[in-house]
């Protein structure tokens, strides 16, 4: 890793985001469905437009052009191969988003991992609660963890996006449990 503390700040390139285990966020193929679904409406649309009666031209062709360049703008921003993992395990550390977009993730070595609790970030966001064990905590530890989106003393919070709170959890723990020893 890049760093030698227990709790970093970590910025992927989307090879390494490929290759970790996405325990809780909006997957690829999540991804891909709604673009797909998005590519079919757009069509959809299109015919409609195009074989609708008494429509000009110009009408036609700037939502075709509105629809084409839509599509375009979705496709360029959707990050289809990698998705948008809010928490994620690679190897033995666990880390929680930061900044989707620049894939900054603050990560944790999974032997500061004590549990993990479903929990909601108000008003109704579900989430997951990091509990990490506040004796190896550093005050260099404090400080990262501090940078998180929702900071908590002692812990990391992580969204539970399409995954229930509970399974989440699970595969969090899983993770901890099973990857900490590589």
């Amino acid at each position: 890793m890049e760093s030698q503390s227990s709790v970093f700040i970590r910025h992927y390139d989307k090879q390494s985001l490929k290759v970790v285990d996405v325990i809780s966020g909006i997957s690829p193929n999540a991804m891909r469905r709604v673009f797909g679904g998005w590519i079919f409406f757009a069509a959809v649309v299109g015919v409609i437009v195009s074989v609708a009666p008494d429509l000009s031209a110009q009408f036609i062709g700037l939502t075709l052009f509105v629809l084409v360049a839509f599509t375009l703008v979705m496709f360029g921003q959707s990050r289809i191969t990698e998705g948008w993992p809010a928490i994620i395990c690679d190897n033995n550390y666990i880390g929680v988003v930061r900044d989707p977009v620049k894939r900054e993730y603050i990560c944790v070595n999974s032997a500061l991992v004590k549990e993990a609790n479903p929990t909601l970030i108000k008003p109704n966001k579900k989430a997951v609660e990091i509990v990490l064990d506040s004796e190896q905590l550093s005050a260099e530890d404090h400080e990262v963890l501090n940078q998180a989106v929702w900071p908590r003393d002692n812990k990391l919070i992580g969204l539970a996006h399409f995954k229930k709170r509970e399974e989440a959890c699970d595969s969090l723990m899983w993770c901890v449990k099973h990857r900490s020893f590589h």
